[in-house]
């Protein structure tokens, strides 16, 4: 037994991971709830304008880091220190970096330069984020027994889903009725970033670890038909996933006449920083619902079955969608989100335990896989930002724009469907198995 084997998955371990997924959540939900409207506020203190288009483009910008995770996957695989691991170095070193941008932005950001700012530091941060949670990613893989591995991928993204939204309450709180500057906020964030950097330092990681072959290894992961199926699933399972997460409270936002529509451009119907609460609480009903659907998911796709767990969530993705076209008060509107967010959560749920049963097919770089498979994601992603961009320069509709990302959630079943059960469902028994492979 190698000691990769012999490393004890204790619970504590699901809870370091969880505070380390929390602040990449938190991380998210400033570029979400609060960049938003503090570019918003500077911007019209400048007497300029700026489109949902406009910022459709930058949120892209800002999440290429996250489409380029197979090349941070190499690195973690490949190189580690001795008596530290192949994990911990990297998750540390790179939050270190993130810490220095959050705490270094404030110094630069000015309302002539803030674009080009939060473009720049937005870049660098991820970067970092995105490097730590390619490490986290493989780190899990490496420790977590396969039948517990839905689960605590469900979880763990759940809390990083409490950050992505719940976070923004809290900071938007902070600013609103705490009376701290967004400046501040972002100081408070990297002091947290620090911390989890310090936490994953008590995990337990392998010294010893099947060589990694980078070339061949590498060749490997793009050789084989399986792979590139999954490869395209991965890349259509979050084309709409931060499309939902950024504009969705601004569409909510519209229809309560707090934001409003100057032709084609973005502006403030409301002139007091409530409007931070507002966006944030809007978000808040959306988190509950990903948090719900994160945890449900997981269940199905590790009790049940993930062949119809992933069935679920486009099917609840659709109707999610689709609700969003009913003329109805913004109250009910909140109730939709909810929805959404439940099918969110659900389908990456189902989607990580699908990834992470794959992944263990290349255990020499079964992280570089995985960020492999996330690159596509975080691509498709970007993709789908772009396309939101594009139709807002189109048909400046949200009606359209419900029903594209409604077509492009369920195009994710294409290739799903020419995947086969043996690989991704690990209670299988042995006659489904031997069914399945012919």
């Amino acid at each position: 037994m190698n000691e990769e084997e012999q490393i004890e998955y204790k619970s504590v371990y699901t809870w370091i991971f969880s505070v380390n997924y929390l602040q990449q959540g938190l991380v998210t939900s400033i570029y979400s709830v609060i960049i938003p409207i503090y570019i918003l506020l500077l911007i019209e203190e400048r007497g300029l304008s700026i489109t949902p288009s406009d910022i459709a483009y930058i949120a892209s910008i800002i999440t290429i880091p996250w489409a380029i995770k197979l090349f941070f996957g190499i690195l973690t695989d490949k190189f580690g220190l001795k008596n530290y691991g192949r994990r911990r170095p990297w998750i540390f070193g790179s939050l270190l970096i993130a810490t220095v941008m959050w705490i270094l932005m404030p110094v630069f950001i000015t309302p002539v330069n803030i674009i080009m700012i939060v473009m720049i530091t937005g870049a660098i941060i991820n970067i970092g984020v995105a490097f730590s949670d390619t490490a986290l990613d493989g780190f899990i893989i490496d420790i977590c027994p396969k039948n517990r591995l839905g689960r605590v991928q469900g979880f763990v993204w759940g809390l990083r889903s409490i950050g992505i939204i719940a976070g923004g309450p809290a900071l938007a709180a902070l600013v609103v009725f705490g009376h701290l500057s967004v400046q501040l906020i972002f100081i408070i964030q990297g002091i947290l970033t620090l911390i989890s950097a310090i936490s994953i330092l008590f995990v337990s990681e392998p010294k010893d670890y099947p060589e990694a072959k980078i070339k061949q290894h590498f060749k490997g992961l793009f050789n084989t038909k399986r792979d590139w199926i999954t490869y395209i699933f991965a890349f259509f399972n979050n084309i709409i996933a931060d499309v939902m997460v950024l504009f969705l409270s601004l569409f909510i936002l519209l229809e309560m006449g707090l934001i409003k529509l100057k032709g084609r451009n973005l502006s403030l119907g409301v002139k007091t920083l409530d409007i931070y609460m507002f966006q944030a609480n809007i978000t808040l009903i959306i988190a509950i619902g990903i948090v719900i659907g994160s945890i449900a998911g997981g269940q199905i796709a590790d009790k049940k079955t993930r062949k119809y767990a992933t069935y679920a969530g486009c099917i609840l993705t659709t109707v999610s969608l689709l609700l969003m076209l009913i003329p109805t008060h913004w109250t009910i509107l909140l109730f939709f989100s909810a929805i959404i967010g439940l099918a969110l959560g659900w389908r990456h749920s189902a989607y990580s335990a699908v990834i992470g049963q794959y992944a263990k097919n290349h255990p020499e770089m079964d992280s570089t896989y995985l960020s492999v498979a996330n690159s596509f994601t975080n691509f498709g992603s970007t993709v789908g930002l772009l396309i939101t961009g594009l139709v807002f320069e189109i048909f400046f509709s949200y009606t359209m724009l419900f029903i594209i990302l409604a077509i492009l959630s369920n195009l994710t079943i294409i290739p799903f469907l020419f995947m086969k059960k043996a690989d991704y469902e690990h209670s299988l028994d042995k006659k489904e198995i031997i069914i399945d492979l012919k």
